[in-house]
This record gives structure tokens, sequence and C-alpha cells, in this order.
């Protein structure tokens, strides 16, 4: 029976990104419990607001209304129709993806296989990942970096681009402390290339890993202007939302790397295609969640396993953002995830409170 549940996930603290404040993550969760198997399988639907063309209500209104459609093609072994066909109509990536989800994770558990051993031939099993620090005081910022790295964190990503002066502090601090961390920047849009290329060049001599997405996430002659005038990496976060984005960032070479949010880009084969076409173009790839419960982040870890470029870490360390979290297994929030033998992703839910739609 395939059954629909509404989370609603408050935050420690207010997230923010790209100018937006965030209290709480709102998504839902869908299950599927195998008759031949007995096994019940997940996937979840988490559209960011800011980020996801589709709304939360969108998609909870084309789940209700096609439920028997989708109940029966899974019971029939043609779930991957129904897929089709709802993302060829409705194109809500955070839907497409969820459900292949549910897909993937129900194929793989009765095959009584991983879901990473269901995807990849080869695939790491120990994924390093980076914490990320907000936009705070120099005092505040400092003492949470020395937090993580006491935890074990060896990458860290500083969000910048709301006053710079302060950010240079934080960042000078960290690499005179702190020799061997790897530092990456996030800058959420907010720099005029012309400012981003005066605020890179100013922080190169820092050793910076990458900066995520400098300038607007439409202006892609911006963001190539800001590649071929400073020596740090620069990463295309918003700008990348789907295959054709990543043809046209990959043809102009705007951007060095990639930022890949699954849940943000549709289904598992839009994914591959996306890291193909980079590939292509030598731009490389790190796969990050959009803070979604532990079903999405999951998910996505087992899709860094195999995708996600192994020498750079990957944004999987989100959980310690939620209060609460659909499931209390540890190795999802460690700073080296090991990707679990269990069959399909792999992880213990606990779905008490969570409102049936």
């Amino acid at each position: 029976m395939l059954k629909y549940y509404k989370y609603h996930l408050p935050f420690t603290s207010p997230l923010q990104i790209s100018g937006k404040k965030f209290f709480h993550r709102d998504g839902v969760i869908l299950t599927y419990k195998d008759p031949e198997s007995g096994h019940t399988a997940f996937g979840e639907i988490a559209p960011l607001p800011g980020f996801s063309t589709e709304e939360i209500s969108e998609v909870i209104e084309v789940l209700r209304s096609n439920r028997g459609y989708i109940t029966s093609s899974i019971k029939e072994n043609n779930g991957k129709e129904a897929l089709r066909v709802l993302d060829r109509i409705h194109r809500f990536p955070s839907l497409s993806f969820g459900l292949d989800t549910l897909l993937h994770d129900l194929t793989a558990k009765r095959e009584e296989r991983s879901l990473a051993k269901y995807l990849f031939k080869e695939f790491g099993s120990n994924i390093q990942c980076n914490a990320t620090i907000g936009i705070q005081e120099v005092k505040t910022a400092l003492k949470k970096a020395d937090e993580f790295i006491e935890a074990g964190y060896n990458t860290l990503k500083i969000k910048v681009g709301y006053q710079i002066t302060r950010e240079y502090r934080i960042v000078k601090q960290l690499r005179e402390t702190y020799p061997d961390l790897k530092i990456r920047l996030d800058a959420n849009q907010a720099w005029l290339p012309d400012e981003a290329i005066k605020h890179l060049n100013s922080l190169e001599k820092f050793d910076i890993e990458y900066c995520e997405q400098p300038v607007l996430k439409d202006d892609i002659y911006g963001l190539k202007r800001v590649t071929d005038a400073v020596t740090i990496p620069i990463a295309a976060d918003e700008s990348l939302r789907n295959k054709r984005s990543a043809k046209e960032l990959s043809f102009v070479k705007a951007v060095d790397m990639v930022i890949i949010k699954p849940t943000l880009m549709g289904t598992y084969q839009d994914i591959f295609v996306t890291k193909e076409i980079v590939d292509t173009h030598v731009i490389e790839a790190v796969l990050t969640t959009a803070l979604e419960s532990a079903i999405g982040r999951a998910a996505i870890a087992t899709l860094s396993a195999g995708l996600g470029d192994p020498k750079y870490a990957q944004g999987l360390a989100t959980g310690s953002f939620l209060k609460k979290d659909l499931s209390s297994d540890s190795w999802l929030n460690s700073p080296i995830v090991e990707i679990p033998e269990e069959p399909g992703l792999g992880i213990n839910i606990d779905m008490e409170g969570l409102e049936e739609l």
C-alpha cells in the first residue's frame, strides 16, 4: 500500500540562505509496503522554497490525484512508467526525485542489495563530509569551527557575501590556526562580477578550495568572467538546476566545478546524465543535500558514493540543523559517512507524529 506523510521539521536556529531566512523544513515522505518481500520502501519529496520551481502544495495535489495510478503501477512492476508520465506532465523535480528514490529503494530491497550496490559497480564506501559555518560574528564563527574540527571535520564551508571585512578575518584566522584545513566559500549569489573578482583575489592567498555561486544564478557570462579572472576555482550551485543548464555551463566553460543537489534535479537518470555532461567537459562535481530529512540525505549519500569526486568532501552533514529528524541512525551525521550494507537505503525510519495525507 502506498502512503503519503507530511513533515514539518524545525531548525535548531534560523538558516540564512541567499538572503532568505528558513525556520523549518517541510516535505512529504512516501512509503510503500511491498506485499511480495514485506519490505517498506521510502522516498522523500522536499522542494526548497526560493530554489525549487514547484511548491509543496502543488506536489501534494499531484500526489493525491494520482495515488491510485501510482499504486497500481508499482503493484504491476510498472512504477518507472508512472514516474515518466508524471515527470513529463508536471516537471516537478522534487516529486520525480522522491518517487524515483522509492522505486530504487523498493527494487534494491527486493534484491537484498544495498542501494549503492544496486546503482553502481564501483563506489566509495567512506565519504568525507564538510561542515558549514553560517553568517556569524567572528568570535562565534571561530568557536564553531573549533568544534567542527574537534569532531573530525577537515573541510569547512564558510558562508560569505554579507560583510567581506568580517569574512576576511574569519578565513585569515582559520588558515593561520589550521594550516592543513580545507576551506571552501559559499557566496550564494551575493556579488556582482567585479565585486566577486575583487573579493576573491583578496582571499586567494589563504588557499581556498573553491567558491560556490559568487554571482547571480542567471548571469552565466558573469560567472565565466569571474572564473577566468581569479585563481580560486569557481563552482555553480544555484546556476545548476537541470540537464539544460549543465550543458550551458559546460559549453561556455563558465565554471570549474558544479554542486549537484539531487532533490532539485529530478529523476536519477537526470542526475546521471548531468554528471556525464560535466564529466565530458572536465568539470568536477560535489553532491550536497538541500536540507532534507534523513530519508533524502540517505539517498543523496548513496549517490555521492558513486558520483561525487572522491578528492572533495561532499555536502551531507546537514542533519545537525534539524531539531528532530526522522531517524536516529548516526551514520548520516558524521565527518565520514560509511555507506551501509543493509538492503536499500539502509536507514531506520521513525514515522511517529507525522501527518498522513
